[in-house]
């Protein structure tokens, strides 16, 4: 009898054991947050990590308004307006009536260079991506309170992407020279 008890007291310890190491091992595995199948963090920090993101998501962005837009006509309509407003300029302190009615041109090379700059072919390409990337990065950061301190403000992972996104696409464009 007592051999039978001692087994079922083995049993029990092991079973217990192999419960307590699945449970370590799944709490373990949930605890590390994934960025498209990578670690998080994936370099030395998340700061860098969203800094590498954004810069390929304005790469991408760039390269699409630069290949999809005509670029030609759209710093044609740039150097054309910024004539134009030089010239309302002038006006403006000369005859201000006449300056009114150049204001209302102006407002018409603004449409048009809108017209040409904004595809809708771009919003769609992009908008699947984009939203994949702020899925996974939520998803891999949420648990940083802090990625970017100014010292006089801080950002999390949306505030962080968002001015790290606007800095890289105004540098690429400059590099790029797109419009």
């Amino acid at each position: 009898m007592t051999n039978i008890s001692l087994n079922e007291t083995m049993s029990d310890v092991t079973t217990t054991s192999f419960n307590s190491t699945i449970e370590t091992m799944s709490s373990n595995m949930s605890s590390v947050p994934t960025f498209i199948f990578l670690e998080v963090p994936f370099t030395t920090g998340p700061l860098l990590d969203i800094f590498i993101i954004s810069l390929i998501a304005a790469l991408f962005t760039t390269l699409l308004n630069k290949y999809l837009t005509d670029q030609v006509t759209i710093k044609a309509l740039r150097v054309e307006m910024k004539k134009k407003q030089k010239e309302m300029r002038e006006m403006l302190k000369k005859n201000p009536q006449k300056a009114q009615a150049m204001q209302s041109d102006l407002m018409k090379k603004n449409m048009e260079i809108f017209k040409h700059s904004f595809n809708i072919k771009i919003l769609v390409i992009t908008l699947i991506p984009l939203l994949y990337i702020f899925t996974q990065i939520r998803a891999g950061y949420i648990h940083y309170d802090v990625i970017l301190n100014l010292g006089f403000v801080s950002f999390g992972w949306l505030g962080s992407y968002i001015i790290l996104t606007i800095i890289c696409s105004i540098a690429l464009k400059k590099i790029l020279n797109v419009a």
